[in-house]
């Protein structure tokens, strides 16, 4: 493509040695990536500046920069913006021929439970026969074929390349989580959002943007800036959400299961061995992005995964899709049929004794957890933790107040600790503040630890205490990634009557924490 015809979708400050008449077969932003006829985009990143790597991109082949400042000493062309990332998605669109366009996208925003919405919309999807792709923190999917993700939601060119090569691929429907750094450092500048949500929102990565109004700004952003023609889905049992109903210019379908104003809500809650089943109410005339219209009704609903938080997840999937012109029938075939997602309360084996895997990310998630964990049956629960590192003393303060606060609840007077030394990179190391936080809170409380340094340790003395009717709970981010591969093949080797064929199972549809464990060095 035409350079100058690439340059018709930014706003030029100025320019240094200018040529728009230059062919561009790429686009890269980290300099190992360029080639010849490369555009290379200087953008400003938590840890380093593209600008420090303008030369190396140009001696690699970059025959034009896009910059926020002038560098010296540089001959091929250079045009100046005021911000580059968003210069970045504005080019990276272009470039592709705007391919979000082409596709019905849906876009998540809220602390927790984006994954499982998105799996959840696929499934939905799926059920109707339409061709999916999903973008999220697990991998990124398109029909059949799955990729490992590196983060929640791709850098803009990434982001555009993936709905690219989905577009190619005939996918019609497509699922993915938004995170606030992605809106913040404007990843989803030009994706053409058909639906979008906001599910809920409380005190995490508030370290990443300075303050909870900074954090709570750039997740509304998603609903704040949604185009006139697309549908906005608000969670109104959260008051800061339903703020947003007049703050959007979006077509807005409200949901809740306590507040009685909402759209689309739920009756007849029953927590029966801890999956919920309930009643959907839709309590207004509902417009389609067809054009159709979808009368007030009510259906029934039985989940196949546990915990009352679930019910949110589904109501969210349930509204996406309804505006996409899904029948009922097949709503409800695909979201019954939703078996669950990585890491997320994901029932890893369920026979003699119970093994479930979650992130416990932050005090809500936990929360969310073991209320879904008390209406289980078991005899005794076993917690192996994987403390979170590089998030400060006080987050794991929170989480170890909250564990204890639902161990006393549980009957729990004991838990295995591990900083999973091995299975962490650098930046999710665990300081000596962060363990010692954590234990004080546990002393204090009366709950006995013991403490492994290495994940393997703490998994294989957990299996050792395992009885009949017991569940054991493996938990923690980053540090148990890893976690319910290690646990699975300890099963195997370990307990010589489990049914190896649904471990074996479970296994091969893993993809977080499948590559080898390598010791970090």
């Amino acid at each position: 493509m035409k350079l100058n015809l690439l340059l018709q979708s930014i706003y030029c400050v100025t320019s240094a040695n200018a040529n728009d008449n230059l062919d561009i077969e790429k686009i890269a932003y980290h300099s190992e990536r360029v080639d010849e006829q490369t555009l290379f985009v200087c953008i400003r990143g938590y840890q380093t500046d593209g600008h420090e790597f303008a030369h190396k991109a140009v001696n690699a082949g970059a025959i034009a920069l896009i910059v926020e400042q002038l560098i010296p000493d540089i001959e091929v062309p250079q045009y100046v913006v005021e911000d580059s990332r968003k210069a970045l998605s504005h080019l990276s669109d272009r470039f592709l021929d705007r391919p979000s366009k082409s596709m019905r996208v849906f876009g998540v925003t809220g602390t927790n439970g984006k994954t499982s919405i998105t799996y959840m919309t696929d499934a939905i999807f799926k059920a109707a026969q339409l061709n999916t792709g999903l973008i999220g923190t697990v991998m990124v999917k398109t029909n059949d074929k799955v990729e490992p993700s590196t983060l929640t939601t791709p850098e803009s060119l990434d982001l555009q390349n993936y709905l690219f090569k989905m577009k190619e691929s005939e996918v019609s429907h497509v699922s993915m989580e938004v995170s606030s750094s992605a809106l913040d450092l404007c990843r989803v500048e030009d994706v053409d959002f058909d639906v979008v949500a906001f599910t809920n929102i409380n005190k995490d990565h508030i370290e990443l943007h300075g303050s909870f109004e900074a954090y709570y700004n750039a997740k509304a952003k998603l609903i704040r800036e949604a185009a006139e023609y697309s549908k906005a889905i608000l969670n109104i049992d959260q008051p800061l959400l339903e703020d947003l109903v007049n703050e959007t210019a979006a077509e807005v379908l409200t949901f809740g299961v306590k507040n009685d104003r909402a759209d689309l809500t739920v009756t007849d809650i029953n927590m029966n061995q801890g999956r919920p089943a309930f009643t959907v109410q839709l309590k207004t005339p509902l417009k389609t992005l067809g054009g159709n219209l979808v009368d007030p009704c009510s259906f029934t609903v039985k989940m196949g995964i546990p915990g009352y938080h679930t019910i949110y997840n589904a109501l969210t999937a349930i509204a996406v899709g309804l505006v996409n012109d899904i029948p009922i029938q097949l709503v409800k075939e695909g979201i019954e049929g939703f078996d669950g997602v990585e890491r997320r309360f994901h029932i890893l084996y369920e026979d003699e004794f119970t093994i479930i895997d979650d992130l416990f990310l932050n005090e809500n998630n936990i929360e969310s957890s073991m209320n879904a964990l008390q209406n289980l049956p078991f005899n005794a629960i076993h917690n192996v933790h994987a403390i979170r590192g590089s998030n400060g003393p006080s987050l794991n303060q929170g989480n170890a107040l909250i564990m204890a606060e639902w161990y006393k609840k549980l009957g729990i007077d004991r838990m295995i600790l591990t900083a999973s030394r091995s299975h962490v990179k650098a930046k999710d190391e665990v300081s000596d503040e962060e363990l010692g936080a954590f234990l004080k809170v546990m002393g204090e409380a009366g709950v006995a630890v013991k403490y492994y340094d290495e994940l393997e340790d703490a998994l294989c003395t957990s299996l050792d205490h395992v009885k009949k009717g017991d569940i054991l709970l493996i938990t923690g981010a980053r540090g148990m990634d890893y976690g319910a591969k290690t646990v699975l093949e300890m099963l195997l080797e370990k307990k010589t009557l489990v049914k190896r064929e649904a471990v074996i199972d479970v296994l091969n549809k893993k993809i977080v924490g499948m590559d080898d464990l390598k010791l970090v060095e």
